[in-house]
């Protein structure tokens, strides 16, 4: 029971100031009901004593004076003695028997006495005999006469007839305690009263010091309450003292701190803030704006406009031969490349003028409130001044230049992607005409317009690619001498299915795909198809030793997961990696050597083939059959054509047979298409031949079928069709 009453008393959760009243207050209520209890029980205990004795005494002070009356019968006397008694205060009755508890006198009324008298043993005592009522009796004993007493009245002691301790009557008595009782109740009311002061004046005094420590805990809390909504200036006034005063001199101190903590917290926020807002908005290399701010800031040129407002003008700057440096240095020369571009270009640019860094090598200017020949002086000598300078770097120096392409913001451009195209486009026309040069957009220049339709293309064949318009073709590599090749060569080649059902060839859609980066997609397309397409020999036609030719771009030879995806397809379709043969043109292998030399060794780590295409167009022809020898070498279709009629091709083709003959690589002449041409091929003497005059392209899936009906009838005709044909 005390245990609940206490969780209940610890668990209290009234306001400081009730439980400082509360708890001055307890104490002080226990006490003086504890001392009021016990003041009650005194008193009352007092008076219970008090009313025993009074009848005690009366019936003490009866018992002898009524022995006279019994001993000698004088009922008269008795009864005086009785009504003498009653006078006495709370009594009610006297009654005076002999020893037998037979009446001698009587005075009041009681008829209780025989009950209790028939009880009584010879000694004084007393009973409750009613409510509010108290009967006391005492035995009346005859007096002890001394010997000489009863020789002078002239009897014998013999003579007595008294028993001793045998008494000769009773006294009874009985008082009433209804004037105890409201004496009881007086004290009672009195001990009520002096409790109720009591605990009155200690509700004044708890109250007093609840007040005052409810005052000072108050503020505390009302600071506290303050700081919580961001009043972090929040402080108390530190007059306390003890615990009290160590808790606000200790919030005054822990606010002081959290201040300074803020403040500094804000600071460090704010710094922060403006540089991820630098950061969001500028470039980290560079410290140039971003494009994302750079096309902002010319939105807002261009929306600023009035009719009768200055022009303004917009250059694409991109710089030239950047990437050799990054390339033959790496990123970090790269980087510091164009740290030091940048340096040049701000320090000619006026100082209202915007550069930008658009990504990359790509840098964006916009010239405000200036006309097309001012700005074509500006940017010119932007120009030249990049020409004019040299990046060293390891002991090593480089040249650089830029292609800019410059657009007047006059009425006929519009929009922002309007004027960031048209300055692309004029970009790219500049270097399309050989680069480190300036080129204004004109709408109907023709380098701007074959760079819009290529922007076309490249459009349609991201359509293409998710409508899956692609088409693979088909034309096999004849061996031309005897024991030259035992299996099936062939090569495959790529066309598009336009939205009208045309057949568009290579030659119009590739240099869009190579500008804006389409040629992996389209790459990844033909190894697939390609893959597929020699399972389906290899299951259908007894397996007989295939080789399929796949032409790459260098955009996808510089990929670095380009070998993990040739992987993926060969696994996929269960494909020997020595059916496929990865061919590279010369010229893309000049320009990234390394790049294709790293790619080359990652074929021949899967078991694939590789072979350079076009072979024979650059000046370093020969050094690359010895740099990095391949398993074919295909000479370039237009090289065989001069033949018939150029003794110098003649003798071009000549070498670079010999020299393949010497390396081990097998030589293919490509577009044969003639029996003069093939002639000629067979006389110098080149193992395989491809061309029209063989067998023209066909669609993949046709060819596959005619090859499959040739090779299940066991007709290997293909295999030695230049033989025959030569003879």
């Amino acid at each position: 029971m005390m245990r609940p009453m206490m969780k209940r008393f610890f668990a209290y959760s009234g306001s400081i100031r009730q439980i400082a009243m509360l708890l001055a207050l307890l104490p002080v209520a226990l006490i003086a009901s504890v001392q009021a209890l016990h003041y009650s029980l005194t008193g009352m205990d007092y008076l219970d004593a008090e009313l025993r004795q009074q009848g005690g005494t009366i019936v003490l002070y009866l018992a002898p004076a009524s022995e006279y009356g019994v001993i000698s019968g004088n009922r008269g006397s008795l009864q005086s003695v009785a009504q003498a008694a009653m006078q006495q205060p709370d009594m009610r009755a006297v009654v005076i028997t002999d020893a037998q508890r037979r009446v001698l006198a009587i005075s009041g009324r009681t008829s209780r006495y025989e009950k209790v008298l028939a009880d009584a043993k010879g000694e004084a005592g007393s009973q409750p005999v009613g409510k509010g009522i108290l009967g006391f009796y005492a035995p009346i004993y005859r007096s002890q006469l001394e010997i000489d007493d009863f020789q002078g009245m002239g009897l014998e002691p013999s003579a007595m007839t008294h028993t001793p301790n045998a008494p000769i009557g009773w006294v009874y008595v009985e008082l009433s305690s209804e004037d105890f009782q409201a004496r009881k109740m007086d004290l009672l009311l009195h001990t009520a009263l002096i409790l109720a002061a009591g605990l009155f004046l200690g509700a004044l005094a708890a109250r007093r010091i609840a007040g005052a420590l409810s005052r000072r805990v108050g503020r505390l809390v009302e600071a506290v309450g303050r700081m919580a909504t961001g009043e972090l200036g929040a402080r108390v006034t530190e007059n306390s003292t003890g615990e009290l005063g160590e808790l606000e001199r200790g919030f005054n101190h822990m606010a002081g701190r959290l201040q300074d903590m803020h403040n500094t917290m804000q600071e460090r926020i704010a710094s922060a803030t403006a540089q991820l807002v630098h950061q969001a908005s500028h470039d980290a290399l560079t410290g140039l704006i971003n494009r994302r701010e750079f096309e902002q800031c010319l939105e807002r040129t261009l929306a600023g406009r009035s009719g009768e407002a200055p022009h303004h003008i917009l250059c694409y700057i991109d710089l030239d031969r950047f990437k050799i440096v990054n390339d033959t240095c790496g990123h970090a020369a790269g980087d510091e490349l164009l740290r030091q571009i940048t340096q040049l270009l701000r320090h000619r640019v006026r100082g209202q003028d915007l550069l930008a860094r658009l990504g990359g090598d790509e840098f964006g200017l916009l010239l405000e409130r200036c006309r097309l020949e001012d700005g074509q002086r500006v940017v010119e000598s932007l120009r030249k001044l990049v020409e004019d300078f040299r990046f060293v770097w390891n002991d090593r120096a480089f040249s650089v230049g830029a292609s800019i392409g410059l657009v007047e913001l006059d009425e006929r451009i519009r929009t922002l992607e309007e004027a960031m195209s048209a300055a692309d486009q004029a970009c790219y026309a500049a270097k399309d005409l050989g680069r480190n040069r300036l080129h204004v957009f004109q709408a109907d220049d023709r380098a701007v317009v074959r760079h819009q339709g290529e922007m076309d293309w490249a459009a349609r064949l991201g359509r293409a690619l998710e409508e899956n318009r692609l088409l693979l073709y088909a034309q096999p590599a004849v061996p031309l001498v005897a024991g030259a090749s035992s299996g099936l060569h062939f090569e495959v080649f790529l066309r598009l299915l336009d939205e009208q059902g045309d057949i568009i060839f290579p030659e119009v859609f590739l240099p869009a795909a190579e500008r804006f980066d389409l040629m992996s997609s389209l790459d990844r397309w033909v190894i697939d198809a390609a893959c597929a397409g020699v399972r389906r020999l290899q299951e259908r036609s007894g397996q007989p030793t295939v080789l399929c030719g796949i032409n790459l771009s260098i955009q996808t030879v510089g990929r670095a997961d380009t070998l993990d995806y040739i992987r993926q397809c060969l696994e996929k379709y269960g494909v020997a990696p020595a059916s496929l043969c990865f061919e590279v043109s010369e010229a893309a292998a000049s320009r990234q050597f390394s790049e294709v030399h790293d790619f080359v060794e990652g074929l021949r780590s899967l078991g694939c083939g590789f072979a350079f295409d076009n072979f024979g167009q650059g000046l370093s022809s020969i050094a690359y059959l010895r740099a990095l020898p391949p398993d074919y070498v295909k000479i370039d279709g237009t090289l065989i054509r001069e033949m018939t009629d150029d003794r110098v091709s003649q003798m071009l083709v000549r070498a670079i047979h010999d020299i393949a003959s010497q390396l081990g690589v097998v030589a293919v002449a490509e577009r044969v298409d003639d029996a003069a041409i093939f002639a000629r091929v067979r006389e110098v003497g080149i193992e395989m031949g491809q061309g029209n005059w063989f067998d023209p392209p066909r669609l993949f899936e046709d060819w596959l079928g005619g090859c499959e009906a040739r090779l299940a009838g066991g007709d290997a005709g293909i295999y030695a069709l230049g033989a025959a044909l030569g003879d």
